[in-house]
């Protein structure tokens, strides 16, 4: 066995390689920790059977389509002959700036190669991780699966199948119950070892969908119960994507990455000479405690926070009007708002949906989306005038679109623009209430939203935008080679066109929202400000939702609703104001009729 082994702050990433095989994969150990495979069995017997016990295991599992897939088609598609042709062919360690890059390099004599990176930022307590694929086959290849990260050999503290010592633990999700923490040991995921390494099991989890953050979120971590280690990661994904924790043998891999061919009808054809490089992972151990080794991923996120617009970096408080109005915005009801507020430390003014010419008719304040004109009997000044009165108040307006979909209503909703939104086998996608979906991947889509969206902001002088999502594309669309890459295709272009939000509106606050949480991952959450933590708007269960959130994303991007209304209690108030101080306060409600005593408790809140 040979080791290499780098310390990045209280993490020891070591490197753990087969001399016969060439097969090499990565342990991350806690500071002090180091000590471990010493003991380990190297063998199963029973009567005359003998296998080994164990084996490295690998930094990257991939299927390749002409390959031979492993004993665990249909529950997993790792441990096939695509991953044991890979080989340690390499390894470069390089600085650019304060992040220490390590690139190792896998080939097979076929040709193809991977390359797997891990960066350190200085001062941090988690690593990122990337995998790339790359093809010198000669051929057009296709790849059924390939993970951005995989933690093989786990626990390295054991010595045998450890029993009753590993757990796996998860958050659920679900709309209005955003972060349920579940932990389930591996004997309960009947992951137990058997007698003979003959069938690789696995714990196969993940989110199809546009909605990234559904039934789960893009997370696990395995504990070892014994040695009080945490093993922990995040995916950053906003398409379909999966998560796995397999047994082969004594140990156990947690791995994840995009939703493969069997579980999200994803592959990807890569022909001779390009590249393919997976979703990126961020990893963390921690000997501390469960909710250590989460924070250890979210303190990587400030990183990306410190890029928002430079007020965000005094947590300023909202006012939307959400559950003031439920869809029915006026000018004359945003004074109302602004002079109730005026005074306060609350810049951000927020119309929501049902400003637009077709929100509110039929009853729906999201009815023709996609437009995006301005109602003028709800607004007859205009929104720029309006903006520049709530500026000369101290406020900056805001507003809310759901520009990557149009709905019923909308002039773009059908006609000439029908060949415009995503199909799936030949018909139109449409979801809830007549809901389609723009193709980003088209040109003429996105020149529509840089005049409907980007001009419109600017023109209008507005400074903050809140991004809605209300609904999911489903496992995929068409034109790519697969469905689950017609999907990602489709995910990796409206990420685009929020990059490219930034890049031409860079002090607008972007507020990241899909029906409340549904896009609470790493990708969205790190090009944007602020994501809703739900949409439990009043519900009694707020605060333990977004204390739940804590171990996930940071509080300062965590934005939490207060409703308020005059029919509340004293006490009721404070609760709702109290569970909003678990993250970024978000007021709304019907402010302009508190009594005396109610609005002490809101003016006592936000200064506090």
């Amino acid at each position: 066995m040979v080791t290499k082994e780098y310390t990045l702050g209280g993490i020891a990433l070591r490197y753990i390689r087969d001399a016969v095989s060439g097969h090499i994969a990565m342990v991350l150990l806690p500071a002090g920790m180091q000590d471990c495979y010493s003991e380990r069995r190297p063998f199963l017997r029973l009567r005359d059977n003998v296998c080994t016990a164990w084996d490295v295991g690998s930094l990257c599992h991939l299927a390749l389509r002409h390959h031979t897939q492993g004993n665990g088609a249909g529950n997993t598609l790792k441990y096939g002959e695509s991953t044991w042709r890979l080989k340690y062919a390499g390894q470069e360690r390089h600085k650019e700036g304060d992040v220490t890059v390590i690139e190792t390099f896998l080939e097979a004599e076929e040709g193809y190669r991977v390359v797997h990176r891990v960066l350190y930022t200085e001062g941090e307590a988690g690593l990122e991780v990337e995998t790339v694929f790359v093809n010198r086959t000669g051929r057009v290849v296709t790849l059924d699966m390939l993970t951005s990260f995989s933690l093989d050999n786990l626990s390295p503290f054991q010595r045998d199948d450890a029993p009753y010592k590993l757990a796996l633990h998860r958050f659920r999700g679900g709309w209005g119950l955003e972060g349920k923490h579940r932990e389930d040991t591996v004997e309960a995921l009947n992951l137990e070892s058997s007698w003979f390494r003959a069938f690789p099991e696995s714990e196969r989890y993940g989110v199809l969908g546009s909605h990234p953050v559904t039934r789960w979120f893009p997370f696990g971590c395995v504990e070892d119960k014994e040695h009080h280690t945490f093993w922990a990661v995040q995916l950053g994904c906003n398409s379909s994507w999966q998560m796995e924790l397999s047994r082969d043998g004594d140990c156990l891999s947690l791995s994840g990455g995009l939703a493969d061919c069997e579980y999200g009808g994803w592959w990807k054809n890569v022909v001779d000479g390009e590249s393919f490089t997976a979703p990126r992972a961020y990893l963390s151990v921690s000997s501390v405690s469960f909710t250590d080794a989460c924070q250890n991923i979210t303190g990587m996120f400030h990183r990306y926070a410190n890029l928002q617009p430079a007020i965000e970096h005094e947590l300023p408080i909202v006012f939307n009007e959400w559950c003031t109005t439920w869809g029915n915005p006026t000018e004359e009801g945003m004074r109302d708002l602004a002079a109730r507020l005026e005074g306060l430390p609350v810049p951000y003014l927020v119309i929501d949906a049902g400003w637009s010419k077709k929100g509110m008719e039929d009853g729906d304040p999201q009815g023709g989306n996609g437009d995006w004109e301005l109602n003028e009997s709800k607004f007859p000044t205009g929104l720029k005038r309006l903006s520049r009165e709530m500026k000369r108040q101290g406020f900056l307006l805001g507003i809310w679109m759901e520009f990557e979909v149009t709905t019923k209503g909308a002039k773009v909703h059908g006609g000439l623009y029908e060949s415009l939104h995503l199909y799936r086998n030949g018909e139109i996608i449409e979801t809830g209430k007549g809901r389609r979906f723009w193709d980003f991947r088209k040109r003429e889509v996105t020149d529509w939203l840089e005049e409907k969206v980007i001009r419109f902001l600017r023109e209008n002088e507005i400074a903050y935008l809140k991004v809605d999502y209300n609904g999911s594309i489903g496992y995929g669309c068409d034109g790519a080679e697969s469905p689950g890459e017609g999907l990602r295709g489709q995910m990796q272009a409206v990420y685009r066109f929020f990059c490219r939000i930034r890049e031409e509106l860079p002090e607008l606050v972007v507020e990241n929202c899909a029906s409340g949480g549904h896009r609470l991952e790493p990708s969205m959450v790190g090009i944007t400000a602020m994501s809703v933590f739900s949409d439990a708007h009043e519900c009694k269960e707020i605060p333990y939702i977004a204390a739940n959130l804590h171990d996930l994303l940071l509080p300062r991007q965590n934005q939490v609703w207060a409703v308020l209304s005059p029919e509340l209690s004293v006490q009721e108030t404070q609760y709702r104001l109290m569970a909003a101080l678990l993250g970024r306060m978000c007021l709304s409600g019907d402010i302009v009729h508190l009594d005396a005593k109610q609005w002490i408790q809101v003016e006592e809140a936000v200064w506090f």
